[in-house]
């Protein structure tokens, strides 16, 4: 089945087509079809912040159906960040209503002259006004947009960071879903893009709804026996956090120390212990985003595990409300809460050190981090250094590359990868930068992986069986997001096996695929968007990790005296990739894959 896409030139005007055949084929659809329109339509050597590059919202086959877990969407484009590949992730219902509206895949190019919004239901498809809009957070922009197009609207927006040009603004669909790592945020902001609102039809019907209400059902039934998708279910990713403190991989300090404050430590019970209500994906039986009512009668997320270790035990932040309150500040400014609390824990440490000449920053400064997060949703006459991102904030430094926490130019993620051997590969290999997300690698935080992973779960230093698992993680990724069903079912809860999702595609695409052809997707996809950050990182794609973190071993802690043995992975992992001993895909593989140079 060709894909269907919409094009809309912000200057030009829109157009709709079709793309081959082959690419839902070889690529499904999603972050799939993705990887191809920027490898094969971007200009060569295009910049992040030109009219030029395109961003690219797409949906899966399974999205608009009945399908629980399958309504999210991936957002694509050519990173300011890092110059590779940057995705952004969301969750919610939005991609299930690009479907709906008639249209797979939505593409966007060029800079509107003044602040527009658009506006599609069905084949009505129109650019509006947005300078109402500006200013707004992202839940007032979702509520104004509702108001103006009725409650069936759906839309994804920017707040005042991505308006501001932050560097790490992010997307945030239907004022409730942060569209994580950072990157396409900015390049919507500079394209004077300030939503896409959108009404959909009628649900979509599979090819085969027997099949796929079966696959649903064997997924569903295992939600209601596990204990995994219990804990999630409870608290969403903070459910990670005991598991995290237990081994070691919450640090202090931006990395440099591993004594952790009784505070953040119990953090996991201590949200667990408060009432909190559901603000999960409609329908779904893994629900993971919570609210923590408040006594004003609003109510605050439940931070999730990147927030805690971000803010709480890199930044210093001991407060839970203060948690609670940074995480509503980052979702309705639309500010990555990744990137920001690294790039604040980063100048902390600058500032410390005697690097920057102000010391407005110290650790563990509650008022300071909520006046900064703040300042960066605001045009500065002067750019402030924070909103650069921690890529650039190293340059301006001298000698602080060593303990900037990035890869490639992306922020890594607060886990620290001493404490776990996968996961420091998974950062120093991801083709869009420094983060687990991009694999969904959370095998080493779970006590009991399921039986369909490869090999025998290690222990979390240990190097056995960690290439196999991180690979076999990236390729079943790609294909979830390819056929468009939820990256937290079915890798962060590990409730859908291989057997269930080629069921599933099978049955939304009415294609009859094998396993091997489902695993070949998956690296084809990998494998596309390896090329792409060799071509254009602006690192040249190098797979390593900060000094910090690759040669100093911790003093103390539970991760004390360790560091990850990369060398040695890095050869075993292109190895088994089929690649060059420096980890460029060959002529070989790529000929076996179907891919054009």
């Amino acid at each position: 089945m060709a894909l269907r896409t919409l094009t809309i030139d912000l200057e030009r005007g829109h157009a709709r087509q079709q793309l081959p055949a082959t690419v839902e084929r070889d690529y499904l659809g999603g972050r799939g079809v993705i990887a191809w329109l920027l490898w094969n339509h971007l200009p060569p050597d295009t910049p992040p912040m030109a009219p030029e590059n395109l961003l690219i919202f797409a949906a899966g086959p399974l999205a608009g159906t009945n399908a629980f877990a399958s309504g999210g969407f991936v957002v694509g484009t050519r990173s300011p960040l890092t110059g590779a590949i940057g995705y952004g992730w969301a969750q919610g219902h939005w991609g299930a209503q690009l479907r709906r509206a008639g249209y797979d895949v939505l593409v966007v190019r060029g800079q509107a002259p003044e602040w527009v919004y658009l506006y599609i239901d069905g084949d009505h498809v129109r650019l509006r006004s947005a300078e109402r809009l500006r200013g707004l957070d992202t839940v007032a922009t979702a509520a104004a947009l509702r108001a103006e197009h009725g409650d069936t609207t759906t839309t994804i927006c920017i707040g005042p960071a991505g308006e501001s040009e932050a560097s790490y603004a992010s997307i945030v669909a239907e004022g409730r879903y942060m569209a994580e790592p950072a990157g396409a945020g900015l390049v919507m902001g500079f394209k004077h893009l300030k939503a896409v609102a959108i009404r959909g039809g009628s649900s979509i019907i599979p090819p085969d709804e027997r099949r796929l209400a079966l696959a649903l059902d064997i997924i569903r039934r295992r939600v209601d026996t596990s204990p995994l998708a219990a804990g999630i279910g409870e608290l969403g990713s903070a459910h990670f956090l005991g598991r995290a403190v237990e081994v070691g991989a919450l640090t202090e300090q931006n990395g440099s120390s591993g004594d952790l404050d009784e505070q953040i430590a119990f953090a996991r019970a201590a949200f667990a212990a408060r009432p909190k209500h559901s603000r999960g994906c409609a329908g779904c039986p893994m629900p993971c985003y919570f609210d923590l009512p408040t006594r004003s009668g609003d109510s605050l997320p439940v931070p999730d595990l990147e927030v805690v270790a971000g803010f709480g035990a890199r930044c210093g932040i001991k407060s839970l409300d203060t948690l609670a309150k940074l995480a509503q500040r980052c979702l309705r400014l639309g500010l990555d809460p990744v990137a920001t609390s690294a790039a604040i824990a980063f100048m902390m440490e600058c500032q410390d050190r005697g690097l920057a000449p102000s010391r407005t920053l110290p650790w563990g400064d509650e008022d300071a981090v909520l006046a900064v997060i703040e300042r960066l949703a605001t045009r500065q006459e002067k750019r402030d250094i924070l909103s650069l991102g921690v890529g650039e904030m190293q340059e301006v430094f001298w000698g602080s590359n060593a303990f900037a926490p990035q890869v490639k130019g992306l922020a890594m993620p607060p886990l620290d990868p001493r404490a776990l051997t996968g996961f420091a590969l998974a950062l120093a290999t991801a083709p869009i930068g420094g983060d687990h997300r991009y694999a969904m690698y959370f095998d080493e935080l779970v006590n009991e992986p399921p039986a369909w992973l490869p090999e025998q779960a290690a222990e979390p230093h240990s190097t056995q069986h960690k290439v196999a698992r991180l690979i076999w993680h990236e390729r079943f990724a790609a294909v979830l997001d390819g056929a468009g069903l939820c990256r937290r079912l079915g890798l962060m809860g590990y409730q859908v096996s291989p057997g269930e999702l080629l069921a599933i595609i099978t049955a939304a695409t009415g294609v009859t695929l094998s396993g091997g052809d489902m695993a070949r997707i998956g690296e084809r996809i990998v494998t596309l968007e390896r090329l792409f950050a060799q071509r254009y990182a602006d690192n040249g794609g190098a797979d390593e990790l900060p000094q910090r973190w690759s040669t100093e071993p911790l003093a103390e802690g539970r991760a004390a005296g360790f560091t990850p043995p990369l060398p040695e992975l890095l050869a075993e992992y292109y190895r088994r990739h089929g690649w060059s001993r420096t980890g460029e895909p060959t002529a070989e593989r790529l000929a076996e894959l179907g891919i054009k140079v």
